[in-house]
């Protein structure tokens, strides 16, 4: 005598497919899907240009820290060749790497990365260091 069940009866969850019922665990991917695309796309052109202007901002923060580095490398070098005494060239070096730290525009792109003395949200771990160190050698300076 024959099983009475057909085929259809018997489903087999290869991979998540079935041929008949709920679909399995991949059935859900179209509504995750669906959920990730309505969240991109209903990001407003503000928070669009404020992604655009934090990322300009790191890259001038990253900039003005090279420079920086540069200055004080060469800073370095002529303390050492001159025996720690202060020279035209050392002063000079002094007032570029004030200048820097001091420029307004900088300034400006230090405090939209800072809220209340602390990196502002979204920074990768990199740039989050990054702000901390260029606010600490604006108040060395």
């Amino acid at each position: 005598s024959s099983s009475s069940s057909s085929s259809s009866d018997n489903i087999t969850y290869s991979g998540g497919h079935a041929s008949t019922g709920q679909g399995g665990y991949y059935g859900s991917g179209g509504a995750r899907a669906k959920a990730e695309h309505d969240a991109t796309n209903n990001i407003t052109q503000e928070q669009r240009s404020k992604v655009l202007a934090i990322s300009s901002d790191v890259q001038l923060v990253q900039q003005v820290l090279e420079e920086l580095d540069a200055l004080e490398d060469l800073l370095r070098e002529e303390e050492e060749a001159s025996g720690g005494k202060v020279t035209g060239r050392s002063e000079e070096l002094r007032s570029k790497r004030k200048h820097l730290v001091s420029n307004p525009k900088f300034l400006e792109c230090l405090d939209r990365l800072q809220i209340e003395g602390a990196p502002v949200w979204g920074l990768s771990s990199e740039e989050h260091e990054m702000v901390v160190l260029a606010r600490e050698k604006v108040n060395s300076c």
